[in-house]
């Protein structure tokens, strides 16, 4: 185990920074999640090919991940996010960031990948819910 890190050693590291919150997406994260997505949907659909109802849900799965990474990158690059912008960018994260995790098994894909979960938007709006949850116990 390594000291600085925290992980075994030959353990592959993480390709980027780690999120803690959503205002940290950048549009560079959406387009290389959604193209490591793409890759996979290729990778899979070769296999499954073009027969009756599963190229039909293949078909269907790449319509909603250009839909969900395109309103994503169109919130990422709004300046002042309205709070249902914000939520909006916290639900369509970890929509396209869930379907990517069902991947990492695959290909000796690195699980250090920085397409982690994120509940907030910032750390304003973490610190808010932490003091409602506080009140309302």
């Amino acid at each position: 185990m390594d000291a600085n890190t925290g992980q075994k050693h030959g353990a592959p590291q993480p390709s980027g920074p780690t999120l803690t919150y959503a205002e940290e997406i950048t549009p560079e994260d959406v387009r290389s999640l959604e193209a490591f997505l793409n890759a996979q949907w290729d990778r899979v659909y070769e296999e499954a090919g073009e027969t009756g109802e599963t190229a039909f849900a293949m078909r269907s799965m790449l319509r909603l991940i250009s839909d969900s990474a395109g309103f994503l990158l169109a919130l990422v690059t709004v300046e002042c996010p309205d709070a249902w912008q914000r939520a909006a960018i916290v639900r369509e994260w970890q929509r396209l960031r869930s379907t990517a995790h069902e991947f990492n098994h695959c290909d000796g894909y690195d699980h250090g990948r920085w397409w982690h979960q994120v509940q907030h938007f910032d750390a304003h709006a973490e610190a808010a819910e932490e003091d409602r949850l506080r009140q309302a116990r």
